[in-house]
């Protein structure tokens, strides 16, 4: 698991030096600054794959929590719109607390424009009521017996 990594380039005096040094070292010393090199590389490594499997395990954690908060969204989300059945479901939604907040605003918002137009046309078409009057004849309250047999006479001689 070794990355490609570009060679960069030396000072040309760094690498005379380290040309000169490598060249006065005997094999044994040499076969030891390998045998390190590869152990740093091979930790290197290690650590590399324990790294990775970390960052593995945190994905899964993000992952884990982002199913559960979406849940409980849901949940939220269904609480409130029980708890106020005029609400249009359709208009209450989001992905986070915070976005189901704002759309559960706008929904009382339009709901409450809708209630007010309503009652506004209400009271608008109120100014008569519906269907035919209610029959209204004259009232023989407070009439003497002689002027309601004259009113009866009356009414008798226009419907002949």
């Amino acid at each position: 698991m070794t990355e490609d990594r570009p060679e960069q380039q030396l000072d040309p005096e760094l690498e005379a030096e380290l040309e000169d040094g490598l060249a006065g070292l005997e094999g044994e010393e040499l076969e030891e600054l390998a045998a390190l090199a590869e152990a740093e590389a091979t930790a290197a490594d290690a650590e590399q794959a324990a790294q990775a499997e970390e960052l593995a395990s945190a994905r899964q954690q993000i992952d884990a929590e982002r199913t559960q908060t979406r849940a409980a969204v849901a949940r939220y989300r269904e609480a409130v719109l029980a708890a106020e059945p005029d609400l249009p479901p359709e208009l209450v939604a989001g992905e986070t607390l915070d976005e189901v907040d704002g759309s559960l605003e706008a929904a009382r918002r339009a709901v409450a424009q809708i209630r007010e137009r309503i009652s506004v046309e209400d009271e608008a078409s109120s100014g008569f009521p519906a269907g035919a009057p209610a029959r209204s004849g004259a009232t023989t309250a407070g009439m003497t017996t002689a002027e309601k047999i004259a009113t009866g006479l009356e009414q008798r001689a226009h419907m002949v």
